[in-house]
């Protein structure tokens, strides 16, 4: 009876070591794969908005998740801006003065990615003063991944 008990035993040791390897057991990120820096680290899209140059911005917006990220647009419009005043008075907006072409487009941004695109306000003709330039995804549907940006006219 007693040996018995020990091949039971030792079938059941054998059987629970033969699990799946390698699998986690949530859904949690593994800490090893996100100090290595190998892989995507779940996260949003994130927008932003960089000056390269005086009167020269930066429009970026890098897909941060695990999924490619697609954009439906009602137009070959991308995206749009706007220049404000430091106390809010709109005085240049971008798609008031643009036309574009009536084309249903997309664009599909993969995973670590990013959509650029280049502002120049060098033609405004700006006035001294402190201004917000803010920036957004012109899509037909979902979010808009909005960016600011402050600087100055000397």
């Amino acid at each position: 009876m007693r040996k018995l008990w020990l091949v039971l035993l030792l079938c059941v040791m054998f059987v629970a070591g033969c699990g799946t390897k390698g699998e986690p057991l949530s859904n949690e990120p593994d800490p090893k794969v996100e100090a290595e820096g190998s892989g995507i680290v779940a996260g949003d899209m994130e927008a932003s908005v960089t000056e390269q140059s005086p009167f020269v911005f930066q429009y970026e917006v890098k897909n941060q998740t695990e999924e490619e990220m697609k954009f439906d647009f009602p137009s070959a419009q991308r995206f749009d801006y706007s220049v404000q005043t430091k106390d809010g008075k709109e005085v240049f907006l971008f798609s008031s003065v643009a036309s574009f072409l009536q084309v249903i487009g997309e664009e599909t941004v993969k995973q670590g990615e990013s959509l650029n695109y280049k502002i120049d306000l060098h033609d405004l003709e700006l006035q001294k003063g402190e201004y917000v330039l803010s920036v957004w995804l012109t899509p037909k549907d979902g979010q808009k991944y909005e960016a600011t940006k402050e600087f100055t006219v000397e």
